[in-house]
């Protein structure tokens, strides 16, 4: 983030005195405080103020905070994604105003990074929440209509946020970005990298292979082994394109991470609660609590997702007054965050789940069945 400022927003000044007498003068535009010896003794409005102090006893000060309207010009540097995953370059001008002089220069040590800060956060929600297409088609004003819409953060601050105005909406292909925020290799970013060109260029999706482990009956028509109790594996792939041929095996292979299988329950067997990816029908069962979700091979649920971060999210299972059991999902610090119906939710903060609801992990979506 950048920021572009003009005339100084706070001024400290020490007034000259005559036997401790001091006469200040406060200009329109202005609030001044008064602080004597580190402690606000008054809030001064605009015009003529007499104050007195002792000589070499008393040390006092008179800060000026700018109330009138300021503008803050905030350019990103690929800060956000998409709901579709796409780098996004956002550049606003915010027209604000101080409305707690007080709090602003006495107790935010830098008020400016500070406000920037709060609406950065909103800035990347907004985003977070739209697609590309919607990005371009009305991103400009329904970021604009969101940040209007939040600005209790920034009045907290002791800012009020006029107006907002979206300058630019970009979509970069900034190199080591999604390395930097997902830890990738370089290779696993130059996959990814081209899977968003080929997106962008009209050429449809790449095939996507990912391997389960499922059991023989929870496929329809296929006989059970009689001998076999061990499930079987299975490589589920799209058919839209042939399959491409894996290169030979050479050391650069060590890049990419170990993905351990998701265990899919069978459908015949009592299972309680469970996952069904929307897209594969893959069945995960909620066997354990806490029930641990994220790209790390020792989570029970190990998405194909690469948006997903290592330590993504956990379920745990919690027994109500009736000794029912229910479910929490918390996302546990994850960079892209978990969706909860379309809505992202705060992390570390449990979200109880209920039957038919659609948990989004990176671009994976499962729905939650069970009490």
């Amino acid at each position: 983030m950048s920021t572009h400022l003009s005339l100084p927003l706070i001024q400290t000044l020490t007034p000259e005195r005559w036997a401790g007498w001091s006469m200040d003068f406060i200009t329109a535009g202005y609030t001044g405080l008064l602080v004597k010896n580190g402690r606000l003794i008054r809030k001064l409005s605009p015009g003529r103020h007499f104050s007195f102090a002792l000589p070499w006893l008393e040390r006092c000060e008179l800060i000026l905070v700018d109330s009138k309207l300021r503008n803050l010009e905030i350019v990103s540097q690929g800060d956000f994604l998409s709901r579709d995953q796409y780098l996004v370059n956002v550049s606003i001008n915010v027209m604000y105003q101080v409305v707690d002089p007080k709090r602003v220069a006495l107790e935010l040590s830098d008020p400016l990074v500070a406000l920037t800060s709060a609406i950065k956060d909103n800035l990347g929600m907004a985003v977070n929440q739209m697609r590309m297409d919607q990005l371009t088609q009305q991103g400009r004003a329904q970021i604009r209509q969101y940040l209007l819409d939040h600005v209790d953060t920034c009045y907290m601050l002791g800012f009020n946020l006029e107006d907002v105005r979206v300058s630019d909406i970009n979509f970069p292909q900034t190199r080591g970005i999604i390395r930097q925020i997902e830890g990738m290799s370089a290779r696993q970013e130059d996959e990814y990298e081209a899977s968003l060109k080929m997106q962008i260029a009209g050429a449809g999706r790449s095939p996507q292979v990912q391997q389960v482990n499922i059991t023989p009956s929870s496929i329809p028509g296929l006989p059970l082994p009689e001998a076999s109790l061990e499930p079987t594996a299975f490589i589920l792939q799209e058919t839209a394109s042939p399959p491409q041929t894996s290169p030979p095996q050479t050391s650069s292979v060590q890049d990419r991470p170990v993905v351990a299988p998701t265990v899919l329950a069978s459908q015949t067997a009592t299972t309680g609660a469970r996952l069904v990816n929307r897209t594969s029908g893959a069945i995960a069962s909620l066997s354990h609590s806490p029930f641990t979700i994220g790209r790390e091979p020792n989570n029970h649920l190990v998405p194909g997702s690469a948006l997903c971060s290592r330590h993504h999210a956990l379920i745990i299972q919690v027994s109500d007054p009736q000794g029912a059991a229910r479910y929490q999902l918390t996302d546990v610090g994850s960079s892209n965050g978990t969706f909860i119906n379309g809505q992202r939710i705060p992390t570390q903060q449990p979200f109880w789940l209920g039957p038919g609801v659609v948990i989004r992990l990176g671009d994976e979506e499962w729905v939650f069945e069970g009490s």
